[in-house]
């Protein structure tokens, strides 16, 4: 009584212990991922750094306070001493501050732009990283079954050969068929728990965070393939806008350096007042004075020259590289529909009738066997058919799935809330 009482004791624990772990669906994940991304926050933070430097790329040069005093105390000491104070305010007329402030705006929009481009290529990672896990699940249940058959067949084929019945050889060769079963288990859970470390760092997680996947591999078929069109991708692709913003970033740097060609003037007012003494004369009254001054520098040697050559030569380069960009987006949309449009029908081909077939099949040759109507050949090698067909289906279904995830990470129509990016 008191070790049933125990067993349903850790029953219970066992079950609540599983409950209490998080159930994670491929769309949680995404949105876990969006918000706890370690990589992610901290490239969200450039955002804040491109703000403050707009901000304070608005603001006008500081005004530059001048003391001077002069007195004769170190020679005749006869009394003559003078001071003067002014302020010098240095001011554009050139447009500096607002060429400054012009390249502050697109390196914000910049930003934002590779923002998106991470959240579009993050989602693609969770989603590419669930794919292989559930294909890797399906492919454990496989081995799975497979062992139980081995092994179900192991022990009723170990009592036939104590009663004469079958060979050592029949023995020998499904416990070799049994062995190779358990080492590609071994192997895939291995690779189970490697995508399920992945999937923690991509959502910032520790290593040794729990959770219990939710969801199978699925066949859907893409009803609507004119959604992935050139226009559509480029329109959609963040780093597409963060290409043309280069663009627009190198000439916002062609205004400024022209604006920098002209320093900043500068205008100061003054006020000096000097004690003179004659000597043999009457006291000198003090003389005051009011001055205004305007220093205007002289562009005669740098007028920015390497400068504006530099900026010129830099949106010649983005301008190269927004076209390269354009084709390589072209060429991941016809790689990844040609994928799909390949991988459907062979999908379709695998019909539950099939499977199902080559699984009783198995079935079959195995109690022909025992009926001494089949070979152990014929039993391993209908088994070896089954497990390939079967596992020919995941792989295919597992490429197809990527496939989709590649189409709409190409198309940038990945069903994410990405960071606002404004058009160029």
């Amino acid at each position: 009584m008191k070790k049933q009482i125990s067993m349903i004791a850790v029953i219970i624990l066992a079950s609540a212990s599983a409950f209490a772990q998080e159930l994670l669906t491929p769309a949680a994940a995404v949105q876990a991922a969006l918000a706890n991304n370690r990589d992610l926050a901290a490239t969200r933070v450039r955002v804040q750094e491109a703000k403050a430097r707009l901000q304070q790329a608005g603001l006008w040069p500081n005004p530059e306070l001048e003391l001077d005093g002069h007195f004769d105390n170190a020679f005749s000491t006869e009394g003559q001493h003078g001071f003067a104070v002014g302020i010098n305010q240095p001011f554009s007329v050139s447009g500096r501050i607002a060429g400054q402030k012009g390249v502050a705006r697109v390196e914000v929009e910049h930003t934002l732009a590779e923002v998106a481009d991470q959240e579009r290529r993050l989602v693609g990672d969770v989603r590419h990283t669930f794919t292989e896990l559930f294909a890797t699940e399906e492919q454990i249940k496989l081995q799975k079954f497979l062992i139980d058959l081995n092994q179900e067949l192991l022990s009723a084929t170990k009592v036939a050969e104590k009663q004469g019945q079958v060979s050592e050889k029949d023995v020998n060769a499904i416990l070799i068929a049994w062995q190779q079963v358990q080492q590609r288990l071994q192997v895939l859970q291995t690779q189970r728990q490697t995508r399920l470390l992945e999937l923690n760092r991509l959502m910032g997680q520790p290593a040794d965070h729990a959770f219990v996947v939710s969801g199978t591999l699925e066949f859907k078929t893409l009803t609507d393939l004119a959604t992935f069109r050139l226009e559509n991708a480029l329109a959609h692709r963040p780093d597409f806008a963060a290409a043309q913003l280069d663009v627009s970033l190198a000439q916002a740097g062609q205004r400024l350096a022209k604006a920098e060609r002209f320093d900043d003037w500068r205008i100061g007012v003054g006020y000096e007042r000097d004690q003179s003494v004659i000597e043999g004369a009457p006291p000198q009254s003090v003389d005051q004075f009011i001055g205004l001054k305007l220093t205007v520098p002289l562009p005669m040697f740098d007028r920015k020259q390497g400068r504006l050559r530099e900026m010129a030569d830099r949106e010649d380069r983005a301008q190269k590289e927004v076209d390269a960009l354009k084709l390589q987006i072209s060429q991941e949309l016809a790689d990844a529909l040609q994928r799909v449009k390949t991988l459907a029908p062979l999908l379709e081909s695998y019909t539950p009738e099939i499977l199902k077939r080559a699984e009783d099949n198995v079935k079959l040759v195995e109690n022909g066997y025992r009926q001494g109507q089949a070979s152990i050949v014929e039993v391993i090698q209908s088994r070896q058919q089954f497990a390939e067909l079967k596992s020919g289906y995941i792989d295919t279904l597992r490429d197809y799935q990527l496939a989709v995830t590649d189409l709409e990470v190409a198309a940038g129509v990945l069903p994410i809330k990405s960071t606002e990016v404004k058009k160029p």
